[in-house]
């Protein structure tokens, strides 16, 4: 499902000036890079089915990682295979089978409620009506989202609009659902409820 084999990504970035007039100078003719390593030979393989979290402490390489899975961004070196795809060289084809939700990024639409959002996605994905129907069904129910399925997103709570974007990572049945700090900011409660819908629903796509 997923296989990650010897990754590493590194970022170049401008090295801090040296004091002094002299060296100010030259630095508005030539400026000095140095490279910065944020995920260092890193491999590991993901089984379908499974549900698997990716710890450590802030800096730790957790987000870029995930964008270079979903192929937002491309690896420096190594090779990441989901699905048979390489995400960095076909983006397209690769979203169409995963979700990704960045809890610092919304990915929906501001000023338009969120039934509306989801058949701008149902679009995008060029979901099935009827596939389309079920999910969004079975989303609000799961998701106890009927009290504000038609206000727009901008009116929303932080917990109700998490739970907004969740929903709208799910709408084309991906295959794969990727995570980037889904609960940032919600309180024990939300967090509680968000983790036993993700358990409910890998049950509820491991049914025959």
């Amino acid at each position: 499902m997923i296989e990650v084999h010897d990754v590493s990504k590194a970022y170049r970035v401008n090295r801090p000036r040296e004091s002094g007039w002299l060296a100010s100078a030259q630095s508005l003719f030539s400026r000095a890079y140095e490279w910065k390593t944020a995920v260092s030979d890193l491999s590991f393989h993901i089984k379908e089915g499974e549900l698997v979290g990716f710890i450590g402490p802030n800096g730790a390489g957790k987000s870029t990682t995930v964008k270079m899975l979903s192929g937002v961004l491309t690896p420096t070196s190594g090779r990441i295979l989901t699905n048979g795809i390489e995400p960095s060289r076909d983006r397209k084809r690769n979203a169409m089978h995963i979700g990704v939700v960045f809890g610092q990024r919304s990915q929906l639409y501001w000023d338009l409620p969120m039934e509306d959002t989801f058949r701008l996605f149902q679009r995008m994905y060029r979901i099935e009506p009827d596939v389309f129907r079920r999910n969004v069904e079975f989303m609000v129910e799961l998701l106890e989202m009927k009290g504000f399925y038609r206000t727009p997103i901008r009116q929303l709570s932080l917990r109700q609009k998490m739970r907004a974007n969740l929903a709208a990572s799910l709408l084309h049945d991906p295959k794969i659902l990727y995570l980037d700090e889904p609960t940032i900011g919600l309180d024990v409660i939300a967090k509680t409820n968000i983790r036993r819908f993700l358990k409910e629903l890998n049950a509820e796509k491991k049914q025959p």
